[in-house]
């Protein structure tokens, strides 16, 4: 199978000076490195042209207005041409055979995608549901396990399957939840997900966000984890669970209304999520469940 990286970028510089060549250096199973800038201010697109020279293998996709990661990531997808497509953000180290170590999973031809053991945070995703809300914390395994999703920016996926879904829902612009959503819309239409700790990667995580205003952050977090639970949870008892929960949080918050309002006024921009119902929203929650068991 043919295998295509991708980078996103924004404002990164500084750092893809570091970790581009890094990328390539540790990514020999690649065709191709589909690096997207996603209109940034500094001169990163001037560095990857550089770049260029003595990587022939590094293309270069620029937009002309920032579109934030999930149409940025589906940008640089749409034009792959592998079978399987490494997701990486420019804050990504990855260490030799981090490809090489996930590829037997796809041997299984309902595996989604892979997702890579990050350096100092070696774990895979479980989620549980709590206070009215899809919740999500870490767990740890020696051993390849199930993951609720794969990481947008540090993962391995089937590009057939990931354009089947959608890609990254982009009602979540201009981040975060993103690769949740498709972790659980995957789940509901059938398919595997599975975090190896064989392939590892460095991240430097926050790079991008850390430059913004805290406030503007924990906002846009707040507004896509109710988003999650509009767009995905369809068990009548959950979402009375979430109703209740939601009222709770204007009580004690007022501002909480405001995100209520916001969520619903993104969720009727965008169509519906794309799935293929196959396993109930219970059915993929108990799955994490037993496995904390």
């Amino acid at each position: 199978m043919n295998i295509s990286v991708i980078i996103t970028n924004f404002n990164g510089l500084k750092i893809i000076k570091k970790s581009l060549p890094v990328i390539i250096k540790n990514s020999p199973e690649a065709s191709e490195f589909v690096f997207v800038d996603d209109a940034s201010q500094d001169d990163s697109v001037a560095f990857v042209k550089q770049l260029q020279k003595k990587y022939p293998k590094l293309k270069l996709l620029v937009n002309k207005q920032n579109l934030g990661f999930s149409a940025t990531s589906n940008k640089a997808v749409k034009h792959c041409t592998g079978d399987l497509v490494v997701l990486l953000n420019n804050d990504i180290f990855p260490k030799q055979n981090y490809i090489s170590n996930s590829l037997s999973h796809f041997k299984d031809q309902n595996i989604f995608g892979v997702g890579f053991a990050e350096e100092n945070h070696e774990n895979y995703a479980r989620i549980y549901w709590s206070e009215g809300y899809l919740q999500h914390q870490p767990a740890t395994s020696s051993k390849a396990h199930i993951t609720a999703w794969l990481s947008g920016g540090s993962s391995i996926v089937r590009k057939d399957l990931f354009s089947k879904l959608g890609g990254f829902d982009e009602v979540y612009t201009p981040f975060y939840f993103e690769d949740l959503d498709l972790g659980f819309r995957a789940w509901k239409s059938g398919y595997k997900l599975i975090w190896e700790p064989k392939s590892k990667v460095i991240h430097n995580h926050g790079t991008t966000t850390s430059k913004l205003p805290k406030r503007f952050v924990s906002y846009v977090k707040e507004r896509n984890h109710l988003l999650v639970v509009k767009r995905n949870i369809t068990n009548p008892s959950l979402l009375k669970s979430n109703l209740i929960h939601s009222f709770l949080r204007c009580l004690t918050g007022p501002n909480y209304i405001k995100i209520i309002r916001s969520a619903s006024i993104q969720n009727k921009k965008f169509p519906a999520p794309i799935f293929d119902p196959k396993l109930s929203d219970l059915q993929i929650i108990n799955m994490f469940k037993e496995d904390e068991a």
